[in-house]
């Protein structure tokens, strides 16, 4: 991809990357899920639940806010040939309404096209938001579970037996 067709998130993730702040990478295996009991977990299988799906937060954090920017990027391309349409189109002629020039520019491919890129980098950005927040809230429910375990008198983890067995 040349430097002219570089998208804008492209173009910030090599500026952050450069300056040592890149994203997090994919981790190399799959979304934990969330066992039906947590508190059946020992303490380390929990914490490493834990490690786990705040690495896929990370990942997922950073897509998140690459598709935000691309839908951000879509949307001023849009507006921008709209503008441009409705401009050009605008002849001053006796009976022409700024409505019919504005539908005559919405009719245009070009802005069909463009429309049709919102729509895909929208729906890419509500995918990955609904998947990023359930990753969030697994990871939550698994840091009260760890508060929960760490709040002893002990100042040490409570293991499941001494929680809940009397």
């Amino acid at each position: 991809m040349t430097q002219k067709n570089k998208s804008l998130s492209d173009s910030i993730l090599e500026e952050i990357s450069m300056k040592g702040l890149g994203f997090a990478k994919k981790p190399n295996y799959e979304i934990p899920s969330l066992p039906r009991d947590i508190t059946e977990l020992d303490d380390p299988a929990l914490m490493d639940l834990f490690v786990q799906l705040s690495q896929w937060n990370d990942y997922a954090s950073g897509l998140y806010a690459v598709a935000c920017v691309n839908e951000r990027e879509a949307e001023s391309a849009l507006e921008t040939a709209q503008a441009i349409g409705r401009i050009s189109g605008w002849t001053g002629a006796k009976g022409e309404t700024a409505t019919k020039v504005k539908a005559a520019a919405a009719a245009s491919p070009e802005i069909q096209k463009l429309s049709k890129e919102l729509n895909v980098f929208y729906a890419h950005r509500k995918l990955l938001e609904s998947r990023t927040m359930d990753i969030e809230r697994s990871a939550a429910l698994v840091s009260r579970e760890l508060t929960r375990r760490s709040a002893g008198s002990s100042g040490g983890f409570r293991t499941r037996q001494r929680n809940f067995t009397t």
